[in-house]
């Protein structure tokens, strides 16, 4: 068997100048997928196969509280406690996965209905809390204070034969509201399979020198060319890319 795939992106949302066309071309579209799909940003080397979810998500959506208490030997700690989800990040996380889903064709289903455990983790923390090892077993510590550093949002993910097999969303439940629909907007699409930022085309969700507030043409044509039937998991680089450039150019003539 082979071993865990293990994706990791740390959501940025910084809004800065670039100088990309907003139509790009077909060869700066491929080139772009190519960066998003099988780039890296933290790990040593890009994917080598294309990832994606072929079985049903199951979502499942929890959030915690926090407070500084004072310590009994001196000092303070953060005082962590479950606590109801907000029903506006409920309403946002079903406002993207609808989206999604559409644009995909994944699946979604009930873990209860199903009775089988979730796949898909969205988790709201205070900002303290967002390197916590809980929150991801099995991550390593250091890369999970990495990630939390800037106190935005990241995700994690798991694949097993290009299969998407688990997806974990941790967002920092301090931010705006404003700040909060566009991380979900961006780790949602970007746990799919499309793990890497990529400056070389704009605007887009993958794309930390544009800030959309919906995805756009060009996120379509890289969301919906991942999820062609003619691309399957577990692909090589190699083999996928000579393939995406035909199903870009049909998405591109499409897209008007």
């Amino acid at each position: 068997m082979r071993k865990l795939l293990i994706i990791v992106l740390l959501g940025v949302l910084i809004a800065m100048p670039a100088a990309s066309a907003e139509r790009p071309s077909v060869k700066q579209l491929t080139a772009f997928f190519e960066d998003v799909v099988f780039g890296a940003e933290y790990a040593k080397a890009g994917a080598s196969e294309i990832r994606k979810w072929e079985t049903p998500v199951r979502i499942s959506v929890s959030a915690m509280s926090g407070r500084m208490i004072d310590k009994s030997g001196g000092g303070k700690e953060l005082k962590l406690a479950n606590a109801k989800p907000h029903s506006s990040h409920v309403t946002l996380i079903r406002k993207h996965l609808k989206t999604l889903l559409k644009i995909t064709g994944v699946k979604s289903e009930s873990a209860k209905k199903v009775n089988k455990k979730p796949n898909f983790f969205i988790k709201f923390v205070p900002r303290m809390a967002m390197h916590a090892p809980f929150l991801v077993r099995g991550a390593d510590p250091k890369m999970l204070r990495r990630l939390a550093a800037p106190g935005v949002c990241y995700f994690l993910s798991a694949a097993k034969q290009g299969r998407i097999i688990w997806a974990t969303i941790v967002v920092n439940n301090q931010l705006a509201a404003t700040a909060i629909d566009a991380c979900l907007m961006e780790e949602m699409t970007q746990a799919l399979g499309l793990p890497n930022d990529s400056d070389l085309v704009k605007p887009s969700v993958f794309n930390n020198r544009s800030q959309p507030t919906a995805l756009n043409r060009n996120d379509l044509i890289v969301i919906r060319s991942l999820y062609d039937r003619r691309l399957k998991a577990g692909m090589t680089k190699r083999n996928a890319m000579a393939v995406a450039r035909r199903i870009i150019a049909e998405q591109d003539k499409k897209l008007r």
